[in-house]
């Protein structure tokens, strides 16, 4: 499993080197760090310094666009589109932020839209934390979709060095057709202090305290679409209104006190 996303990662590597609906906008006051609302109908957000970009691999059938169809709040998100049969290969469209850009701790968030149920043969990671540590290809967190007996979907975390985490909240249910937030707070540091808490709706699902995280303080955090043996093999994830910031923005889209 730790192997999964080499070839998406040697790309990303070689980028950064080089180089809805009407209601009020995502308020994260005087604590924002960074936000990717999509309204300038282009990734500029994620890709106009250093610490960003926006990517699909290969490309095609993979893509990453600006699309009207879905949004949360304004008048555009992404959307994101991978390929990945049964007993093919990898399909990834990735946002990422990474680098100086990143404090050593800090909230991330962004919307997603699901337009339909999926089923996942191996892994559909939507949301992620990458390290510098060749013990593991520079993988660390992976926040998989995954099928519940029922025909739900939920949210399973992947710890690149460890397996499967238990969740707080057993089986948490992904809405399909309707947007939903995740959310994490990621301290990154090499001792004991290090912390990783991740809320869904909200809603906190899982909370890793008081132990190591990456050996390193350089940090990468995506937003994305990647899998692998989905069906049908066609999946599409819309983002919007991401955020890095000093405190949480909550479902609310309000910086929470």
């Amino acid at each position: 499993m730790t192997a999964r996303f080499a070839i998406l990662r040697a790309a990303a590597v070689a980028v950064m080197t080089a180089g809805g609906g009407c209601g009020p906008r995502l308020d994260v006051g005087s604590d924002v760090l960074w936000t990717g609302l999509f309204e300038g109908n282009n990734f500029d957000e994620w890709m106009s310094d250093s610490g960003g970009d926006a990517l699909a691999f290969p490309q095609p059938p993979n893509l990453i666009e600006i699309s009207g169809e879905r949004v949360h709040r304004g008048g555009y998100a992404a959307r994101l589109t991978i390929d990945a049969p049964p007993g093919g290969s990898r399909g990834s469209s990735v946002l990422l932020r990474a680098g100086d850009p990143l404090p050593s701790e800090s909230y991330y968030s962004a919307w997603y839209y699901l337009p339909r149920s999926i089923s996942v043969g191996m892994y559909w990671v939507i949301f992620k934390f990458r390290q510098q540590d060749q013990a593991t290809m520079d993988e660390l967190y992976d926040l998989d979709l995954i099928n519940l007996p029922t025909g739900e979907m939920s949210v399973q975390l992947y710890d690149h060095r460890r397996g499967n985490v238990d969740l707080d909240v057993p089986s948490p249910v992904v809405p399909v057709g309707q947007w939903f937030q995740v959310e994490a707070f990621y301290r990154n540091t090499q001792d004991t202090s290090g912390r990783l808490t991740i809320w869904l709706d909200g809603r906190q699902i899982v909370d890793i305290a008081n132990q190591p995280m990456a050996p390193t303080p350089w940090i990468e955090w995506n937003a994305c679409s990647i899998g692998q043996d989905l069906t049908p093999s066609m999946a599409v994830l819309y983002v919007d209104d991401a955020a890095v910031s000093r405190t949480r923005v909550g479902p609310s889209g309000v910086i929470a006190d």
